[in-house]
């Protein structure tokens, strides 16, 4: 039997066609994340002088196992929780910036040699065959043309997610009565955030690399920036999971339980010496595969000139961890704060909901400053 048709509906869909044809209406759009523990919708105001500002947030978490890696395990969920998250943040706009992640994801700086917009875009296509770890026909590829590199090509950053991971999203998006524009990476968006945060230390060490760690809770991003773009990307398999998962094994408590033990430590705000030493062992293996990542990155590239690092994602919080990078890089390292950037009216939000912002909404950040084309 099939769906009867709903005539308001119809209407609203073709209204909204007629507009994106115009160019009517509002062009900003809220940023969300399905992230493995929750989804983040972030919306923000662009002054005319091009200044940020907060306007509206919402969190909602998600069920244990909805989400697998970037795999959808519960559809019905995650549409359930998307549709709470925008309703609860009384969103403007149905109109969506919505933010991919995961192995089935790739950006990455190319070197070209240039030519006809046709010209690069074939250079593309050639070059991402042999890196991309999936088939390019089952692929979305998208490039954005940096400037002219010292060796008379173009620089060029290159984003790449398979199909079928896209239409699994966009259909949850749909799926809660919002309407999907524009789909991005999340290591796009960091960066995005980072270039707007950290504007006067850029202009102040323009030749300078930086370090930019997102520690999730199942995998860390690890990228290298460098005259205006990602230049080196790479996910270690490693993220604050693996510690809830082994305090959660070694001390019978349960998922909540063993987060809250994570952070804060005990009903005194002490971590147990048990804690400190599970929490230990996994960081050793993080650094370990992060030393690794930065050597083979500094071996290939011959590349020292490092002005810093700066972190985000829910795990940077783990106690502890900044000064054990610090000690590891030899060079600083700080939390990256959208809102040494982004204003926002005290008065509309609470310090916890900035706090939840800053260490694992700026990614989402990133998403909700793009807009549609004027």
């Amino acid at each position: 039997m099939s769906t009867p048709i709903d005539p308001k509906k119809v209407i609203d869909d073709l209204v909204e066609q007629i507009k994106d044809t115009l160019k009517i209406g509002p062009r900003n759009l809220v940023g969300i994340d399905i992230g493995f523990s929750a989804v983040k919708i972030v919306e923000l105001k662009k002054s005319k002088k091009g200044n940020f500002e907060l306007v509206r947030q919402s969190f909602v978490p998600l069920p244990e196992g909805a989400l697998i890696e970037d795999e959808i395990q519960n559809q019905e969920q995650i549409v359930e929780c998307v549709a709470q998250a925008y309703k609860r943040g009384k969103f403007s706009t149905p109109l969506v910036c919505l933010g991919l992640w995961g192995s089935n994801t790739v950006a990455r700086r190319l070197q070209l040699a240039g030519g006809t917009p046709e010209e690069i875009e074939d250079q593309v296509i050639w070059e991402a065959e042999q890196y991309i770890p999936f088939d390019v026909e089952d692929s979305s590829i998208s490039f954005h043309i940096v400037g002219e590199n010292e060796g008379g090509g173009v620089d060029v950053v290159v984003g790449a997610a398979r199909k079928d991971l896209i239409d699994s999203f966009k259909d949850v998006i749909e799926l809660s009565g919002l309407k999907p524009k524009i789909v991005d990476l999340l290591q796009i968006s960091l960066v995005n955030v980072f270039e707007l945060a950290a504007a006067e230390e850029l202009a102040a060490a323009e030749r300078s690399s930086w370090v930019l760690l997102d520690i999730g809770a199942q995998k860390t991003e690890f990228l290298i920036y460098k005259n205006g773009m990602i230049s080196f990307a790479k996910q270690i398999n490693i993220g604050g999971l693996m510690i809830t998962e082994e305090i959660q094994r070694q001390m019978g408590v349960n998922y909540k339980e063993a987060e809250d033990l994570k952070i804060t430590g005990d009903q005194s705000g002490n971590l147990p010496e048990e804690i400190v030493e599970i929490i230990d062992s996994v960081i050793e293996s993080f650094f370990s595969e992060l030393k690794k990542t930065l050597d083979f990155y500094v071996s290939s590239t011959s590349d020292e000139a490092f002005s810093g690092c700066y972190i985000t994602g829910g795990s940077s919080q783990i106690p502890g961890l900044l000064e054990g990078l610090e000690a590891l890089l030899g060079f600083p390292v700080r939390k990256l704060n959208p809102f040494d950037a982004i204003s926002y009216d005290e008065s509309d939000f609470s310090e916890e909901d900035i706090d939840q912002l800053v260490h694992r909404g700026v990614s989402v950040i990133g998403l909700a400053m793009r807009e549609l084309d004027k």
